[in-house]
């Protein structure tokens, strides 16, 4: 299905194989978001003679009209992404795919009808759910599967924690760290990587470097029954309906009493009160009308501590599994994570990995979120981050910072004043979907008081980039020398993550891992042997390699470049006998 074509603001006729109007492969983008129009501008900001192809549901998006500004790309409108669409947008031609709805299946669904009119197109798919897209990359012959929310973390967690925040990023379930050579590892260590002259080295674990590359699991840290009865505990000894409690069964102790006063004996007595109080009191008609009046108060006074009892112990239990302020109160110097979403709840994740205390606040109980941060252990303050008092359980005035990643500009805005009244010197990172409107933001008084402006879109851009014009890289790890500005690194100095396959044909077929990691440019962090399900994050050097393999590898640019020539196909005659194709 295809629709109209827009180029440098104008409305032209659509015509078929958009990228193909130049010799140069095109990039085409299907979604209906910011990212698309921060992806196309980066693209043709390093790739000024590859065209650029949008596909769009339709023109009513905020960013619509900046996209069509863009010299060298095109516009076309369609409903449905099937292949008649796919193949008038070029994709049968195009260098890279990129499917930028956070819809994971429907994303899965076109990246399979791309491959049918371009089995070696490169797919860049948009998931939140990076497990899946972990397991299904073996299906495609050239496919990255990245998440916004993964990639914007980093930067909200840099901006909370200042300067002291790690290079790391998330690889399926575990996470790569660089420290610094003194610091505490925080999990085993794969190497040592140093800056040298000529680049980055890895350096065998144990011998002497600048820093250290770690991989860990992240160890959740379940609640259990002691901490929630715990906090039952705590919200009974405050409750006022216990005051009532008390009073009501010291008024059917003294009714005991008054019955062993009357001459009934002590067992009797606690007997027939325990009755009473049940309300399952039988009459006594051959007894004394004292015993009578007696008999009648005790039973009423039961009847009304019922109720009592139901609701104190009904509503201890509810607190203690939908509301954990009694925990957060105890926090200081811990991050408060308002908006537990997508985003929100990746920022979470990380700060737990990197063992940093994190209260979370929402005003939805029943968001996939919160049971999320509380199977992590974490608190969780039910409300909306503009109301006072949800920011006082949080302990926003004992907080580190206030890192506000609700899907609302105009909550975010708001809360934002507000934590900054709590102390001048709260750190506060605050969300912004409109790119416009934070690039305004960061101008104003707002920005000038310290708050610090974040897009999603605008972060996870050049991630996205950098997967559709970096054949098999994943993701990217920045050396980062303390004080050194970002603007400052170089491809010599950042580590690449490379997911490579080992081909038909591959130098590498038959031979142990041992034989890829080339000498201190490159280490294998983990594999998957062909149709399994599961990462293997601690493979044997004496793993044997065969067809269809991949290998998650860190590496320098020259060791990737090593890579590559490795698992590629060879010419027939340069094949040995110790290569067999399996």
């Amino acid at each position: 299905m295809s629709g109209n074509s827009i180029e440098g603001g104008t409305v032209v006729d659509a015509e078929p194989a958009v990228p193909g109007a130049t010799d140069e492969p095109g990039f085409v983008l299907c979604g209906d978001n910011p990212l698309v129009y921060q992806l196309a501008s980066t693209l043709r900001q390093r790739y000024p003679d590859a065209p650029v192809t949008a596909v769009l549901p339709n023109g009513f998006g905020s960013y619509v009209p900046r996209l069509a500004q863009l010299d060298g790309v095109h516009i076309r409108y369609a409903e449905r992404l099937d292949e008649d669409t796919l193949r008038d947008a070029g994709v049968a031609r195009a260098r890279a795919l990129a499917l930028l709805d956070q819809a994971d299946v429907e994303n899965f669904h076109t990246a399979l009808r791309a491959v049918e009119l371009n089995p070696q197109i490169l797919l860049v798919v948009r998931m939140f759910n990076t497990g899946l897209g972990f397991r299904i990359r073996q299906l495609f012959a050239d496919c990255v599967v990245l998440s916004i929310s993964e990639i914007a973390a980093p930067s909200f967690i840099e901006h909370a924690l200042g300067n002291t925040a790690l290079s790391y990023l998330r690889l399926g379930e575990r996470t790569l760290y660089l420290t610094g050579a003194q610091d505490p590892p925080l999990g085993p260590v794969v190497c040592g990587v140093s800056q040298e002259s000529d680049g980055l080295r890895l350096r065998p674990a144990g011998e002497p470097a600048d820093r250290q590359l770690l991989l860990t699991e992240r160890e959740a840290a379940l609640p259990g029954s002691r901490r929630r009865w715990m906090s039952v505990a705590r919200y009974l000894a405050r409750n006022p309906l216990i005051r009532l409690l008390a009073l009501l069964l010291a008024v059917i102790g003294c009714g005991c009493l008054a019955l062993m006063a009357m001459g009934t004996g002590a067992g009797a007595s606690i007997y027939e009160t325990m009755l009473d109080a049940a309300g399952a009191a039988a009459p006594e008609t051959d007894k004394s009308s004292l015993f009578k009046v007696v008999q009648l108060f005790i039973t009423f006074t039961g009847l009304t501590m019922t109720p009592v009892v139901t609701a104190v112990v009904v509503g201890g239990v509810l607190r203690a599994q939908r509301d954990d302020a009694g925990d957060a109160a105890r926090y200081s110097d811990h991050i408060v994570v308002a908006g537990l979403g997508n985003v929100g709840i990746r920022i979470v994740e990380q700060l737990i990995d990197l063992r940093v205390r994190v209260v979370g606040l929402d005003y939805d109980e029943n968001a996939r979120g919160v049971a999320v941060a509380r199977a992590l252990g974490v608190p969780v303050v039910i409300g909306q981050a503009t109301w006072e008092n949800a920011l006082r359980d949080a302990g926003v005035g004992r907080a580190r910072a206030l890192v506000l990643a609700t899907s609302s500009d105009a909550v975010n805005l708001e809360a934002a004043m507000l934590g900054k009244t709590y102390r001048d010197d709260l750190r506060v990172v605050l969300r912004l979907s409109d790119d416009d409107l934070a690039a305004k933001v960061r101008r104003s008084r707002l920005g000038e008081d310290g708050v610090l402006v974040t897009s999603v879109f605008e972060l996870a851009a050049a991630g996205f980039a950098a997967a559709m014009t970096d054949r098999r890289v994943i993701a990217t790890l920045p050396f980062d020398e303390p004080g050194q500005p970002d603007a400052d690194q170089s491809d010599e100095s950042t580590l690449l993550v490379a997911d490579v396959p080992v081909g038909t044909g591959s130098a590498l077929l038959g031979r142990p891992l041992s034989a890829v990691d080339a000498d201190e440019q490159l280490r294998v962090v983990a594999l998957q042997v062909s149709n399994a399900a599961e990462l293997d994050w601690n493979p044997a050097p004496e793993t044997i390699l065969m067809r269809g393999t991949r290998l998650i590898a860190v590496t320098t640019r020259a060791g990737m470049t090593k890579l590559m020539a490795q698992t590629e196909p060879q010419p027939i005659a340069e094949l040995s006998d110790e290569a067999p194709v399996h």
